[in-house]
C-alpha cells in the first residue's frame, strides 16, 4: 500500500478571528456535551420528574420525539452544519489529506466499489471523527457509532442534523453493506478512547470483525489517522486491566479534561489537527472468509495504518515526529 500520491485540503486557521475560534470551540463543545448528556439523559429525565422540573422533562421528551420522527433536512440543518464546520477554525492548524483514491467524492466517479473508512485514534471524544462528519466531501458516507449512543436521543438528534447516522452492531452493518453504502467508524471503540494519551496509540489487534464484513461484501478499506487527536484532551493513565474490563461491559473508562478554563473544549496545541486518509486497501469479495483470510487482510490493514503514521508523522508533528512510533495494542 502506497500513500505517495496525495492531495491536501487545508483549512486556513492561522488568520482565524477570535470570534471564529470562539464559535469553533463552542461547536466542538456542543458535540461533546451532547455525547455526555445522552448517556445521562434517562437519569436527568427521572430526576426532573421527581423534582417537578417539568420544563427539563419536556425538552428531553421533545428532542427524543424529534430524534426518531422522520423529517427532511432543510435550512435549519444546513445552517447548523455550517456552524459545526467552524470546528476546524478552533485549531492552530488543520488539514485533510487524501492518498490515492481515498476521497469518496472523487473515487465514486471511477469505481462503484464502496469504501469503509476506519478512523484512528478514537481519542477521548472523537474530535477528528466529528470534523469528518460535517466535511463537505464526506456527504456520501454513513457515520456509524455505538448502539448505546445511537439510541441516545440527544446525540442521535444532534447527528441527524448533519449526517446519516448509523449503528455499528453487526445486523445494522450488514444492512448498510448490502446497500453498498460508504461507511465510517472508529473501530478502536471505547478501548481506544481509554488508552488515549500523549503517546500515539491504536487499539486494533483484536478488532477483526470489520475486516471480515468488508471481505464478505467486497469493500475497500481506507485507514484514516487523525494526527493530534491524542493531544486534545489529557487522560489519566494506568489501571489498564480494570479500565479495559469496564470497556468490555460497554462502559467508557476515561478520566479526561481539555482546556484549563473550559474542560469540554480541546486543548489548542501547535501541531493542530491533520487527518490523513490512506490509499484504499482493495479487498476481494469472499462470501465466507476463513479465519486465515481474515487474519491475512487484517495484518495488511495494520501495516497500512502504520505506514500512514510513518509517512506523515513529520508533516504533522515536525521534527518531534522523527523519533515517534505508533503503539499498536
Amino acid at each position: 500500500m502506497s500513500s505517495r500520491s496525495k492531495f491536501t485540503i487545508p483549512y486556513e486557521t492561522s488568520n482565524s478571528t477570535l470570534v471564529e475560534r470562539l464559535f469553533g470551540g463552542l461547536a466542538v463543545s456542543m458535540f461533546i456535551a451532547s455525547w455526555i448528556i445522552s448517556f445521562i439523559s434517562p437519569i436527568l429525565f427521572a430526576l426532573s420528574i421527581r423534582n417537578e422540573r417539568y420544563l427539563i422533562a419536556t425538552i428531553i421528551t421533545s428532542v427524543s420525539v424529534a430524534a426518531y420522527t422522520p423529517w427532511e433536512k432543510g435550512p435549519i440543518s444546513r445552517a447548523f452544519v455550517s456552524f459545526l464546520r467552524l470546528h476546524a477554525k478552533y485549531y492552530k492548524k488543520c488539514a485533510f489529506v487524501f492518498c490515492g483514491e481515498s476521497n469518496p467524492e472523487k473515487a465514486k466517479l471511477k469505481s462503484n466499489k464502496p469504501m469503509f473508512f476506519a478512523i484512528h485514534p478514537h481519542g477521548a471524544f472523537c474530535s477528528g471523527w466529528s470534523m469528518l462528519v460535517v466535511a463537505p466531501f464526506m456527504t456520501s458516507v454513513r457515520f456509524c457509532f455505538s448502539p448505546a449512543l445511537y439510541y441516545s436521543p440527544i446525540f442521535k438528534f444532534f447527528c441527524r442534523l448533519g449526517v446519516k447516522p448509523g449503528k455499528c452492531d453487526k445486523v445494522s452493518m450488514v444492512g448498510y453493506m448490502k446497500k453498498g453504502e460508504n461507511i465510517a467508524l472508529p473501530p478502536g471503540g471505547f478501548e481506544e478512547a481509554t488508552i488515549t494519551g500523549r503517546q500515539d496509540r491504536v487499539y486494533i489487534k483484536k478488532r477483526t470483525g470489520f475486516i471480515k464484513l468488508c471481505l464478505k461484501h467486497g469493500y475497500s478499506v481506507v485507514p484514516v489517522y487523525v494526527f493530534g487527536e491524542n493531544r486534545l484532551f489529557s487522560n489519566v493513565q494506568g489501571w489498564w486491566e480494570l479500565r479495559l474490563w469496564l470497556n468490555s461491559l460497554g462502559l467508557p473508562a476515561i478520566a479526561c479534561w481539555g482546556s484549563t478554563f473550559v474542560p469540554l473544549a480541546p486543548q489548542r496545541h501547535s501541531c493542530g489537527i491533520r487527518i490523513v486518509a490512506g490509499e484504499p486497501l482493495d479487498l476481494p469479495k469472499i462470501e465466507d472468509p476463513t479465519r486465515e483470510e481474515v487474519k491475512k487482510w487484517h495484518e495488511k490493514y495494520m501495516t497500512g495504518l502504520t505506514m500512514i503514521f510513518e509517512e506523515h508523522k513529520c508533516d504533522a508533528y515536525g521534527d518531534e515526529g522523527k523519533t515517534m512510533k505508533l503503539e499498536v495494542w
